[in-house]
C-alpha cells in the first residue's frame, strides 16, 4: 500500500510540474511573433541612422517594461529603450498606448549616439524577450 501512496505522489508531482511548464509556453507574449525589415535608410558611419523597422503581430499587447530588445553586430550587444538611454533607440509608430508594443503596430531601431552599423549589408541579430521568454520572429537581418 505505501508502495500505491508513492507512486500516485510522483505522477501527481509530475502533472503539477508539466501543468506549469505548459502555462509557461501559454503566457502572454509567447503567442507573439515579430517581423524585422530594413528601415529603407542608408547605413553610414554617423550614430543616428534608423535602422531597423519590427512589426508584432499575435493577440497580445507587449508591456515595455517586460520587454526587452538587443542587436548585435560582430561582437557587440547593443540594448534597446524607448526614451534612448541606450545604444538603440525604440520609437513607435501607429499604436494607440505608448506603454506597450501592439499587434500590429510598427516599431523602428535607431542608433542613439553609438555607430552600430556603418556599412552597406551590415548583418545584425535581433533579440527579443518578454519576461525573459524568448519572442519568435526574424532572428537577424542585412541592414543597407
Amino acid at each position: 500500500m505505501d508502495i500505491m501512496k508513492g507512486l500516485y505522489a510522483a505522477v501527481l508531482t509530475s502533472m503539477l510540474v508539466l501543468s506549469g511548464c505548459l502555462h509557461e509556453q501559454t503566457e502572454a507574449g509567447m503567442i507573439n511573433r515579430y517581423s524585422a525589415d530594413d528601415a529603407d535608410g542608408s547605413a553610414t558611419i554617423g550614430t543616428s541612422d534608423t535602422l531597423i523597422r519590427l512589426q508584432m503581430s499575435g493577440d497580445d499587447s507587449l508591456s515595455w517594461t517586460s520587454t526587452n530588445i538587443r542587436l548585435s553586430v560582430d561582437d557587440a550587444i547593443y540594448g534597446c529603450s524607448l526614451g534612448g538611454a541606450d545604444e538603440c533607440q525604440i520609437s513607435q509608430q501607429g499604436g494607440d498606448d505608448g506603454n506597450v508594443w501592439e499587434p500590429g503596430e510598427y516599431i523602428f531601431l535607431s542608433e542613439s549616439g553609438t555607430d552600430i552599423c556603418n556599412d552597406i549589408g551590415c548583418r545584425v541579430d535581433i533579440s527579443v524577450t518578454y519576461k525573459d521568454n524568448t519572442v519568435s520572429g526574424d532572428s537577424s537581418i542585412i541592414v543597407n
